[in-house]
């Protein structure tokens, strides 16, 4: 069953974060953030756009917005 943005379950255990290599929390229909670095990489029309040179910064309290909004995570599903 797709993510509500469109985004297969397959696709969301390949994706990673292309600056450390890590997880991404996806964020409703339109966001992947990765909370370490704390940056956001957009996803257009269903299809994430993950360039460093266009993921933004975001401060502590967008942060803790994002946080609270998670709706799937990226990265090797756990057995």
């Amino acid at each position: 069953m797709p993510h509500e943005a469109g985004l297969s379950p397959l696709l969301l255990t390949l994706l990673a974060c292309p600056q450390d290599h890590g997880p991404l929390l996806v964020i409703g229909n339109e966001e992947m953030y990765n909370p370490r670095l704390r940056r956001v990489y957009r996803i257009d029309d269903g299809i994430p756009a993950l360039l460093i040179d266009d993921a933004r910064d975001v401060d502590d309290s967008e942060h803790e917005q994002l946080m609270s909004r998670v709706t799937a995570t990226t990265g090797p599903v756990a057995d």
